[in-house]
């Protein structure tokens, strides 16, 4: 866009609207009879697509299309010129050009073409259509100062049309020369007997009626066609007035055209000659409800069941492992505590994945003791249910764990025997266990690793590894049942090292990995991004990046990556309150805030769909906290008057 306030929220005025990439569909009724079968429309919406038909005596050419502006559905008035050209390409304009300024609403358009029949005298033909947003100035503002965008050339297709004869006498004397060899003859003098055309050919009457009511379908379609171009254009204009009375009561005290930014000294704007009038600031971090929450933890199990946070088990103060948890309302800021009966022993290190309807808890580590058992909860009624141990995995912490919609898949950790390579897949529905298939290239032994369910597929990348796998890992690939296939590598780049330790999130295409600790003990601030369509990694910027950390907590907002927390050193009195955001193509901004959030490391965190929580995690004193903090994840908004407003306004009429 010329003024360069293209991604800023904005109250419309002249020059803020620019036009595109612009795709064109058109869908033309021959003016009397259909057209040809197998003539339809060509698909694609980076180019104008066409059908035009054209009856043999049409002086006129319905033409009916959609139109985006800047990728959005165009509304509003625009100027339309249509050329009639002798090529595809290059070529003579055939005729005058018809210049129209026509209404659009919700990407529609109709009008009609009328050029004189001598322009079509049996060759080729192509309709150029140009188009430009009908100027402030109207239609008169010349070309030079509005130019027109130019789209692609549709080829006008005639209508193919068929001779009949109106009485069997004509029929019966066409001459013989004229007829396909395959009809039968009779009689001499080369007539046709017309005994032998029976039901095979309708009569004329029959003929003449279907004629008659395909010309009322037609006339009752035209008709439709006018009605409803009438109340786009009435549409149109209620739109424009509706417009104007939103730029009325969108600037206060009618003192100015107003704009917001998420930048305080936005150069496309101060260009433009606006100037920064306010700041809403971030709302920053806000205390979560401590009544009834869970003591104070780490290596505890948490997670979204889209409506609420369940936190459960974990290490409290003295390194006691519990078997308690509770569950959190964010949108009534408040806990209720899981029932204790029958639920499984304390534990720490263990894993937890929520399948829809049920959280399953499985493994850890109780006292030196590792655990191959778990059980199922479901909140609603509440209740727990043991998992069989019969063909699980061995005891185990530090393993990973995810939800594939059919099974809880675990694989990797380690125990008294060391580090794991194996895993198992739990079916809830039969209460039982199958082994993990290892078949292809499988991730080999590691824990702390990254495993992500992408819909499909199973990515497990990174953690630590005796056998020096850090920066590698695989997909596994399930079939439409549901059961797994075979391993396939996946390669950290050339130069990115692997970590344990470190943030990961996916968005629905890409895996984000960032920070972390290295395999000589460096502690990281870079990250990188794998697409799961392309096979290729890309690096994340670095600048403002969070300074190096291991042990953050991160989500993925459906726009940013959020990194907080976490340790820049190997002793607790590294671990920091400071945090970032990354947006794909923005880069890194900070999570500043009126109110900072809680210094920790190892915590737990989820993102609701409009707040980032945490619970939990270690101090920088090295004591377990608890500490519910949210966060609403949104910089500071800066808001911008230009100008004055019209001295009359229209308002809206009621709909």
């Amino acid at each position: 866009m010329g003024n360069g306030a293209k991604n800023k929220p904005h109250f419309g005025s002249k020059g803020l609207v620019s036009l595109s990439r612009i795709a064109v569909t058109i869908g033309v009724l021959a003016l009397s009879l259909p057209p040809a079968q197998g003539v339809a429309p060509q698909t694609g919406a980076s180019s104008p697509q066409s059908t035009i038909v054209i009856d043999a005596t049409a002086e006129s050419i319905f033409y009916q299309g959609r139109l985006t502006d800047s990728g959005s559905l165009a509304s509003g008035n625009y100027d339309f010129q249509f050329l009639l050209k002798d090529a595809a390409t290059g070529g003579n304009t055939v005729g005058e050009a018809l210049k129209l300024s026509l209404p659009v609403q919700g990407g529609v358009f109709s009008t009609s073409l009328s050029w004189s029949p001598s322009l079509f005298p049996g060759s080729a033909r192509w309709i150029e259509v140009q188009v430009r947003p009908t100027p402030a100035g109207g239609s008169s503002v010349a070309s030079s100062e509005a130019p027109y965008a130019v789209l692609e050339r549709q080829r006008v297709h005639s209508t193919p049309y068929s001779f009949r004869s109106l009485t069997s006498a004509t029929v019966e004397s066409v001459p013989i020369q004229s007829l396909p060899a395959r009809v039968p003859l009779i009689g001499t003098g080369g007539k046709l007997d017309s005994a032998l055309l029976a039901a095979d050919i309708a009569r004329s009457s029959d003929i003449s009626a279907v004629s008659s009511s395909l010309q009322d379908l037609q006339a009752k379609w035209l008709a439709s066609q006018v009605a409803l171009s009438n109340q786009l254009v009435a549409l149109a204009q209620e739109n424009a007035l509706l417009k104007e009375s939103v730029q009325v009561l969108s600037a206060p005290t009618r003192s100015g055209w107003m704009a917001a930014s998420f930048n305080p000294a936005d150069p496309d704007l101060m260009r433009d000659g606006f100037v920064l009038v306010s700041t809403v600031p971030s709302p920053g971090w806000t205390l979560g409800s401590q009544n009834s929450a869970p003591t104070a933890r780490l290596g505890a199990s948490s997670v979204w069941t889209g409506e609420e946070w369940i936190v459960w088990g974990g290490l409290a103060a003295g390194n006691f492992p519990v078997k308690t948890g509770a569950r959190y309302r964010p949108d009534l800021d408040l806990w209720s505590s899981i029932a204790p009966t029958d639920a499984p022993g304390e534990r720490s290190g263990h894993s937890a994945v929520w399948t829809g309807k049920e959280m399953i808890v499985w493994g850890g580590v109780h006292q030196g003791n590792y655990l191959n058992e778990g059980a199922r909860y479901n909140p609603n009624p509440q209740g727990w249910v043991a998992l069989k141990t019969t063909g699980a995995p061995s005891g185990r912490t530090g393993h990973s764990a995810a939800w594939t919609g059919r099974y809880m898949v675990v694989f990797g950790g380690r125990n008294s025997t060391g580090m794991q390579e194996d895993g198992g897949l739990y079916d809830p529905s039969a209460n039982s266990w199958t082994p993990l298939t290892l078949a292809g290239s499988p991730p080999g032994d590691r824990m702390g690793a990254t495993m992500i369910w992408t819909g499909n597929s199973l990515i497990v990348w990174g953690g630590f590894s005796n056998t020096g796998q850090w920066a590698s890992g695989a997909v596994l690939p399930f079939n439409p049942q549901g059961e797994p296939g075979a391993w396939t590598n996946l390669v950290a780049p050339s130069g990115f090292s692997g970590r344990m330790g470190h943030v990961s999130a996916w968005d629905g295409q890409r895996l984000m990995v960032w920070g972390g600790r290295s395999s000589s003990g460096m502690i990281l601030g870079d990250g990188a991004v794998w697409d799961s369509v392309t096979g290729v990694w890309t690096s994340l910027e670095t600048l403002g990046a969070p300074t190096p950390r291991y042990d953050a907590s991160g989500a993925w907002t459906g726009d940013e990556l959020v990194v907080f927390g976490g340790s820049s050193s190997i002793s607790s009195t590294g671990i920091t309150s400071t945090g970032a955001a990354w947006r794909p193509g923005a880069g890194w901004r900070p999570l500043s805030a009126p109110v900072a959030g809680v210094a920790r490391s190892g915590a737990l965190a989820t993102w609701t769909g409009s707040h980032l929580l945490m619970f939990g995690g270690t101090s920088p004193s090295g004591l377990p906290l608890a500490d519910l903090q949210r966060l609403e994840v949104r910089s500071s908004w800066y808001l911008y008057r230009r100008g004055a407003l019209p001295k009359t306004t229209s308002s809206a009429s009621t709909p």
